[in-house]
């Protein structure tokens, strides 16, 4: 005996199908987002690895001969260009510059200061780095090796200043403002600029 439904019946039927397989997706999608959404906040806790800051302190002062990695007073900027291992980001009339980013995104930005002769007269170095307690480390780091190689001047909160030979002065300070951490490091009286940071080469 063949049973005869009404219509009606096969429509609710299908109704029910379609709104099923709606929410499978609709619950498909949620599960998509909350998964982004928990790797994003994952990613925001992760800390950023810091380079060892003893390490960090050997890569920017090698080779430690001269007034700063090999290089004296007086020397050309040929010899400058000829010897430097950092990237070239800065070719100017009074100054050259140098960067080298580590693997854990700490900026090096290093500039030469040049006289009238185009010899090297000034230097100072930016310090790019990641988090309040590696600035800290290396701060220290710098303040021990510079002590052990010219006569302290003053001390303060954030700023150790030296007096080298011939009365150069050599000065080391904490740059920090609020998430941008850094350190900066001048030797010489040009090597004193506050001036802008000049821009990469494009």
């Amino acid at each position: 005996m063949i049973h005869s439904y009404p219509k009606h019946t096969y429509l609710l039927v299908i109704a029910t199908v379609v709104a099923i397989l709606f929410s499978c997706g609709k619950s498909n999608e949620q599960t998509s987002e909350q998964k982004a959404a928990v790797d994003t906040a994952n990613a925001v806790k992760t800390p950023m690895v810091s380079t060892n800051q003893s390490e960090l302190l050997k890569l920017i002062i090698t080779p430690q001969r001269g007034n700063f990695r090999g290089f004296t007073f007086g020397d050309p900027l040929s010899k400058i260009k000829a010897e430097e291992k950092f990237e070239l980001f800065e070719d100017s009339t009074n100054h050259v510059g140098y960067t080298h980013e580590t693997e854990n995104f700490e900026a090096i930005d290093i500039l030469y200061y040049l006289d009238n002769n185009k010899a090297l007269n000034g230097v100072r170095v930016d310090i790019d780095l990641n988090d309040a307690n590696a600035t800290q480390n290396l701060y220290n780091q710098f303040d021990t090796y510079l002590s052990g190689k010219y006569a302290p001047e003053s001390k303060q909160a954030k700023r150790t200043t030296w007096k080298a030979k011939g009365g150069m002065l050599v000065s080391l300070e904490d740059v920090s403002k609020e998430k941008d951490f850094g350190l900066r490091i001048s030797i010489g009286a040009n090597g004193t600029s506050t001036a802008t940071k000049p821009k990469p080469l494009q």
